[in-house]
């Protein structure tokens, strides 16, 4: 699995000035339903938002990985939005919030999102990684980190 195949150039934005997780929410489902990967976007909220009340979704150093899995997903995608300033969430460090990865994965029962938070974890592991999502300025610099 490419990560890089994953994640739509419109479904990309960085500096946004949102303020809270739900307006992070709005604006990343609605990129996805825009570029056709989710067909509803209430309903694809609804299953992030569950998926919210099961346990944190934000890591370490700035970065989340919030997910939904719902039969209105048309296919695997991922959302990034990197914010000007970091936000409240829960994480593993404590920390606020300024990366988010929204991964969409449809309800086919297969493990396609095992695969996807895997793949993403493993390149997020890596602190230089992490670091280098501060730097970048156009989608194809998110890809070469990808």
């Amino acid at each position: 699995m490419n990560l890089k195949d994953l994640l739509d150039e419109s479904c990309i934005d960085m500096n946004l000035p949102l303020k809270s997780k739900a307006e992070v929410f709005d604006t990343m489902i609605h990129h996805l339903y825009e570029a056709g990967i989710i067909q509803n976007e209430n309903q694809f909220r609804q299953a992030v938002e569950y998926r919210e009340t099961l346990s944190e979704t934000g890591l370490e150093d700035g970065v989340a990985i919030p997910h939904g899995v719902d039969e209105c997903v048309n296919r695997a995608a991922i959302s990034y939005i990197r914010l000007k300033e970091p936000i409240e969430w829960e994480s593993m460090d404590g920390k606020p919030i300024q990366h988010i990865f929204l991964m969409a994965i449809p309800a086919n029962g297969d493990k396609t999102h095992i695969k996807m938070l895997s793949e993403l974890a493993m390149m997020l592991i890596r602190k230089e990684a992490r670091e280098a999502l501060n730097e970048i300025q156009s989608p194809q610099q998110l890809y070469e980190i990808l």
